[in-house]
C-alpha cells in the first residue's frame, strides 16, 4: 500500500468524524429554535459553493502546474489531466480512489471550522451548517463525476441527473470537448452557464498572467506520459 492510499484513508475517516461532530453540534443549534427555513438556505449555499470549490479546484488543476509541483504534482494534478486523455479511467478506480483526496481536501475547511460556535449566534450556526454542507457535496464531487461517466449509472443516480441535481453527462460533456476549458464545475454543473458567459476562468488566467507572467495550460499527454519517469 502506497504512502498516498493511506492519506486517502485517513482522509475519509477525518471527514465522517468531523462531519458527524459538526452535524451534532448543528443539531444542538437547530434545536434550540433556529427557523428551518434559514437551514435550508444554508444547505443550499453550501451546496452552490461546492459547485463553485469543485470549478475552482478542476480548473486550477487542469491549467497550472505539472507531475512535479510539491504536495499536488502527482496525486491531485496527474488524474485531473490523465482525464482528459482516458475520460473512462475514473470508472475504474474504487470508493477509495474515487473519494480519497476531496475528503483530503475538505480538511482545510473542517479544521478551522471547529472554531465556530453555532451557540453563540443565529450567524455562527448558520456558517456552521454552510461549511459542513459545502464540504459533504465537496466529498461527494468525485463521485457524482465518476457516475456522469459511467455507461450505465443505478437508476437512482439517472433521476438525480435529470432533475438536475447532480452532474448530468451531457452537460459534462462540454467539458471534455477540446480544448476542455470550459465548464469546470462537476457538482452539479448549475454555475457553469453563468462562469462561461461571463469568461470567469479565461478572464482569472489573463489576470494572473498579467500579475505574475504565469500562462495557464499544459499539453495533458506530456503530463501523464511524464508519470512513468
Amino acid at each position: 500500500m502506497n504512502k498516498h492510499r493511506i492519506f486517502e484513508m485517513a482522509g475519509i475517516v477525518g471527514f465522517v468524524a468531523l462531519e458527524a461532530f459538526l452535524g451534532w453540534r448543528v443539531a444542538g443549534a437547530v434545536g434550540q429554535g433556529l427557523h428551518p427555513v434559514w437551514v435550508a438556505v444554508a444547505l443550499l449555499a453550501g451546496f452552490v459553493a461546492a459547485d463553485f470549490a469543485s470549478g475552482l479546484i478542476h480548473w486550477g488543476f487542469d491549467r497550472y502546474g505539472s507531475r512535479t509541483t510539491p504536495l499536488v504534482g502527482a496525486n491531485f494534478i496527474v488524474p485531473f489531466r490523465e482525464h482528459h486523455v482516458d475520460p473512462k479511467a475514473i470508472t475504474r478506480h474504487g470508493f477509495v480512489e474515487t473519494n480519497g483526496n476531496n475528503c483530503i481536501a475538505t480538511m482545510v475547511v473542517l479544521l478551522p471550522a471547529l472554531v465556530i460556535d453555532p451557540s453563540a449566534g443565529t450567524f455562527q450556526a448558520l456558517m456552521l451548517i454552510t461549511l459542513a454542507s459545502m464540504c459533504f457535496f465537496v466529498m461527494a464531487t468525485n463521485q457524482f463525476h465518476k457516475w456522469a461517466h459511467e455507461d450505465q449509472p443505478p437508476a437512482l443516480v439517472v433521476a438525480l441527473m435529470k432533475a438536475k441535481l447532480i452532474l448530468e453527462v451531457n452537460h459534462h460533456n462540454v467539458h471534455h470537448t477540446p480544448p476542455f476549458d470550459r465548464y469546470y464545475c462537476i457538482t452539479t454543473g448549475w454555475l457553469n452557464p453563468l462562469l462561461d458567459h461571463i469568461r470567469f476562468f479565461s478572464r482569472t488566467e489573463a489576470l494572473i498572467y498579467r500579475l505574475t507572467g504565469i500562462r495557464g495550460g499544459l499539453d495533458d499527454e506530456e503530463v501523464v506520459s511524464s508519470k512513468a519517469l
